[in-house]
Order: C-alpha cells, then structure tokens, then sequence
C-alpha cells in the first residue's frame, strides 16, 4: 500500500506518487464542474498559475474607430473608456460574456475561437473606410492585421511569467498532464521540461506550436478551443 505524503508550495498540494497528478497552468480556477469532471477520471487536479497578466494603463490611441476586437477577456477591464455603441468582434464565448457583462453588444464572433478565424470574418463586413481598434495583450498574434485596410493597435495589458520554486519544480516529474493555455506558460515551463514526461493538452494553434519548438512529447489540442473541450478531452483519455 502507498504510503500517502504531500509536498506544499505556494499553497498548491502535490498528491503522491501513486495518483496521476494534472497541473492546469491559467490564471483563472477551474470551475467546479470542470474539476468535477478531471476527478471523475480518477485524476488529481493541481492549479499551478504560471503568468499573469497586468494592465499598461496605455490610453485610448482613438477616438475615431468603427470596431472593436477583442481576443482575449483579459483586455475587458482596460476597456472603460471605450464608448458602449461601437461595433465589437470577440474572439470566443468567454470573451463575448466578459464583454457583455461590462456593456458591450458582441456583433461577431467566429465559429472557430482563434484570432485567425477572427481577423477572416471580419475582412468580409469591415468596409474599406472603416477603423478597426485591436485591444490586446503585449504578446497576442498580430500577423492577421494585415488583412484589414486601417487598424490602430492597442496593447492594453502584458503577461508576464514565473519560476517555479524548487518544490514544483521537483513535483513536476511525477505530473502526467500539463494543461497549457497559451505560449507564455509554456515558456515559463521550458527551463524545466527534463523533468516532465507526461502529455501536454493545449489550447490552440499557437500554443501547440510553441509546445512543439520545445518538446517532443505527445501534444493532444482539441477541435474547439475552449477550456470545457481541453477538459473533455483530458477526461476522455483517461476515463
């Protein structure tokens, strides 16, 4: 019989050897049907933030602007400014309630949740002398930009990464699944991937492609990207 331990680092439990342990890097928890399901799967379930995000307090560059794009909820709070009436786009689900609960009307949002899928739908309804505000974070993707004639970018908050400390760094051997988010937590990740040999499940193109410049080890991403779909697909393979 397993002799049960724990290690304790910054208020995160580290469950023993013989449990298959999950780390869930964002910065938000993870809603209790979301862990509900982990659990169910027999999994342990860690919440190891690894980023967080901070407003520039950057203004608004504009006022003279037909749409507003959105990629992430974590711009919502630096949107005050922002007249409630302008057309928005939204990136996905969260983003369209973070939107919504603060004023905002979402006027498109892509069947796919990415910034690619996006930028596409909003080339077919901007006009040619339409202005399009993106409010983003310091490292989101700006390649699609350049499918709209006149954007003004606005970085309005930036992520910034943490080490871990040397009991996680030491528990992440013993961890079976990382769920990954974005590229920024995995690169917080990638000074200590000797010691991890589990599966990554991440959100996204972008961040599969960051886990793949890093490490060979099998990536699962699901067709939506959503954190519900990350989790079904995790329950799934384990159940």
């Amino acid at each position: 019989m397993w002799q049960t331990t724990f290690l304790v680092a910054a208020g995160v439990r580290f469950s023993p050897r013989s449990m298959c342990d999950v780390w869930y890097t964002g910065t938000k928890r993870l809603t209790a049907s979301q862990r509900a399901t982990l659990e169910a799967s027999g999994l342990s379930v860690h919440h190891v933030p690894l980023i967080e995000t901070r407003l520039t307090d950057a203004p608004l560059p504009t006022r003279s602007f037909d749409w507003l794009v959105v990629t992430s909820q974590n711009a919502v709070p630096a949107l005050s400014d922002v007249p409630r009436d302008v057309r928005v786009a939204a990136v996905g689900e969260k983003t369209k309630r973070a939107l919504e609960a603060v004023g905002f009307t979402v006027s498109l949002m892509p069947k796919t949740y990415t910034g690619e899928a996006l930028f596409h739908d909003l080339a077919h309804v901007v006009k040619p002398d339409e202005t399009v505000l993106f409010a983003r974070g310091d490292l989101a993707n700006t390649d699609h930009m350049g499918q709209l004639g006149h954007v003004v970018d606005w970085v309005v908050y930036e992520t910034v990464g943490r080490e871990l400390t040397e009991t996680e760094a030491e528990a992440l051997g013993r961890v079976q699944v990382l769920l990954v988010l974005s590229p920024s937590a995995v690169h917080a990740l990638t000074p200590y991937l000797e010691r991890f040999h589990g599966t990554w499940y991440a959100i996204g193109e972008v961040t599969e492609r960051a886990v793949r410049q890093v490490s060979t080890l099998p990536v699962r991403v699901p067709e939506c990207y959503t954190m519900d779909a990350l989790i079904q697909c995790v329950g799934e393979d384990f159940s």
